[in-house]
């Protein structure tokens, strides 16, 4: 794991995990939390890279982790999903699990959180709605479909873009789905960016697409020159997305046209990053490319 200057790339400092990091890492109160391969949660000083502690499931962690403040006792805790099956909640500070909640397969993607509950999808193709405090069951909904990505709850929806090659939206008052698009037979790898009025997902089928919030119907599509497993990212007018064709694009929100690309030639699976006017997006070549606004 390596943390970079933002401003020219150089290296701070470097810490070596006992197997492959997957998930994205979350930040928070001068720690770096990240999970890896050989099924270990461990937290970083975000300054030297020096270990806080060490959590151990009982699978591999391949999900990107996520943090939630908890009103009652004032403590921040992570959650992180693993191949032993659980979704284990995890005290930032002390490393000491809070609770952990079973489902009946691998917990892939990254939990969201909503409204004082955590929300996440799995490998047995069911989301779960949780009770971050307690860790109890809410709601859970099968959508016939391995999850391996990230789900978004906006307005109490979940938006879902799963491998049974469609993007759904689950009512998650009513326990039911409220639409369902999909142009092609192609799976869906990267999670979707939710907006105001819109979904933006990216598929295997090349394909990057804006979709109606309410409606599910399809807005506009752009085609790369191959498989996306990248997830969009929306700031301001873009949507910015990597392709396995070797391009980093950035898309007009509204129109679906090219707003610029840059050619990196080799294939980008991993999401792009923004902070401080600067996107951050790291490629199969085995390099970080950071790309600047041009007020910058």
């Amino acid at each position: 794991f390596v943390c970079l200057d933002l401003s020219d790339g150089k290296i701070l400092w470097e810490y070596k995990s006992g197997d492959a990091i997957q998930g994205a890492a979350c930040v928070l109160d001068g720690s770096v939390v990240v999970g890896s391969g050989d099924g270990i949660l461990q937290s970083l000083n975000a300054s030297s890279g020096k270990v806080n502690w060490k959590y151990e499931t009982d699978g591999e962690i391949l999900a990107g982790a996520n943090l939630y403040h908890s009103e009652k006792d004032q403590a921040d805790y992570v959650q992180i999903g693993s191949y032993d099956n659980f979704l284990h909640c995890v005290n930032l500070q002390t490393g000491k699990p809070k609770w952990k909640y079973e489902t009946e397969n691998y917990v892939n993607g990254a939990a969201g959180v909503y409204k004082g509950n955590i929300y996440f999808g799995g490998c047995d193709a069911r989301i779960y709605c949780l009770d971050a405090e307690t860790g109890k069951i809410g709601v859970s909904m099968d959508v016939e479909n391995y999850i391996a990505n990230s789900i978004v709850v906006s307005d109490n929806v979940a938006y879902v873009a799963h491998h049974g090659n469609r993007v759904a939206a689950f009512d998650l008052k009513v326990k039911k789905q409220a639409w369902e698009f999909g142009e092609r037979d192609f799976p869906f790898l990267a999670s979707p960016a939710v907006t105001k009025n819109s979904v933006y997902s990216a598929g295997k089928d090349k394909r990057l697409y804006r979709i109606n919030k309410s409606t599910g119907k399809g807005i506009w599509e752009f085609k790369t020159g191959s498989g996306i497993e990248s997830s969009p990212v929306v700031s301001g007018k873009s949507v910015f997305v990597g392709s396995g064709d070797g391009n980093i694009y950035a898309v007009n929100v509204d129109t679906g046209k090219e707003q610029w690309s840059y050619d990196i030639g080799e294939s980008i699976r991993s999401s792009p990053a923004i902070s401080r006017g600067k996107l951050v997006i790291g490629c199969d070549d085995g390099k970080v490319y950071a790309f600047s606004s041009k007020k910058n």
